[in-house]
Parts: C-alpha cells; structure tokens; sequence
C-alpha cells in the first residue's frame, strides 16, 4: 500500500474533471484499495469521485471515507483491458 501526502497524490492524477466514464463496465472487478483491503467494484457501493488522464479515477473506500485512492485500468497492448490496479492512496 503506498499513501502519500496530499500534494503527491494531485500529482499523480494529473488533469483531472468530474466522473464522466460509464464505471458499469468494471462492475464486480476487484481491485487492491488504499485501506490494505481489496474490494469489489461495483456502483452502489465504490463512490467515483473524479477522474484523471489515461484510464485513472479516484474512488472513496468503502470501509474508511478517510482514505482515497488513485486506481487505473490496466492495459495489454493498450486495448485489452487487464483489471484493475492501485496506483497510490491519500487520507483526507
């Protein structure tokens, strides 16, 4: 698990906007969360809070609304969707 200071984690968005992507498509995917927990995706239950260039998002743990984590879309070749991956986490 990799939590960094507020500042970094900015950084590693980079441009971001509000959450326009469809996220039914990663719904049941799991992923590795900032907690040190991994989780199921799913709409109901992952709050999407904005996202980022190239496949990044930012989502609210489920289990701690303190803790957001940066998560991209893992890619082979750059079309064929791998999962996804835990790039790092930021307390508020």
């Amino acid at each position: 698990m990799k939590i960094v200071s507020k500042e970094e984690f900015k950084r590693l968005i980079g441009n971001s906007m509000p959450p326009q992507r469809n996220m039914n498509t990663f719904n049941g995917d799991r992923f590795d969360c900032a907690c040190g927990s991994t989780h199921a995706f799913g709409i109901d239950n992952i709050k999407v809070i904005e996202e980022g260039m190239n496949g990044k998002f930012v989502i609210v743990c489920p289990n701690n609304k303190d803790i957001l984590s940066l998560i991209q879309t893992k890619m082979k070749w750059g079309i064929l969707y791998q999962g996804l991956e835990l790039i790092a986490g930021c307390k508020e």
